[in-house]
């Protein structure tokens, strides 16, 4: 315990020096993940023509708008959820009939992430290729996506909670374990 406490002062001491270069390694490794998945989808989209290569620098560009525009998305999230939970309290007149807005913060929030969802996948397809996309087809492979992702987190959330006796076993692990 004193080894790992010592350990833990020193990293505490030299925090802002060891952030800075946390941070420069994560954009580094995030820049190079990127490319691997430009990459990648270059194979799967490819075409029997000769491909222009994209620029050096537009591809190491790339993932750093990602980063900003996933981080606006998370804002707007954020502000939206807010506007919507005070408008759940609020009640509508309409004709004379009362309406409750109380559940429709719940279901406004899970339809703007399912549509940023849709959004950031097809934009994806549309980007990390080397060859141009028709706008449709990235659409659809967004949407199939998020199709799929949806129904897997479902069946997880119903596994783990049904089935898994991962909390049993693991105890206050067994988030780190399912993560």
């Amino acid at each position: 315990a004193a080894t790992l406490t010592g350990q833990v002062r020193v990293f505490l001491e030299h925090r802002r020096v060891i952030g800075i270069i946390h941070f420069v390694v994560m954009l580094f490794f995030s820049s190079i993940a990127f490319s691997m998945l430009e990459s990648a989808m270059s194979v799967i989209f490819s075409r029997p023509v000769r491909i222009q290569r994209r620029n050096f620098l537009v591809s190491a560009i790339i993932p750093y708008v990602y980063v900003l525009a996933i981080g606006l998305g998370i804002a707007l999230v954020s502000v939206i959820a807010g506007a919507l939970e005070i408008l759940g309290t609020k009640q509508l007149l309409l004709l004379g009939w009362r309406l409750s807005l109380e559940g429709t913060s719940i279901v406004a929030l899970y339809a703007l992430g399912i549509l940023g969802e849709v959004l950031m996948l097809t934009s994806i397809y549309l980007v990390m290729p080397g060859v141009r996309i028709a706008f449709r087809h990235a659409l659809i492979g967004g949407m199939t996506a998020t199709i799929l992702w949806e129904i897997t987190r479902r069946v997880l959330v119903w596994y783990y909670s049904v089935i898994s006796m991962v909390n049993l076993i693991y105890g206050s692990f067994a988030t780190i374990v399912v993560a």
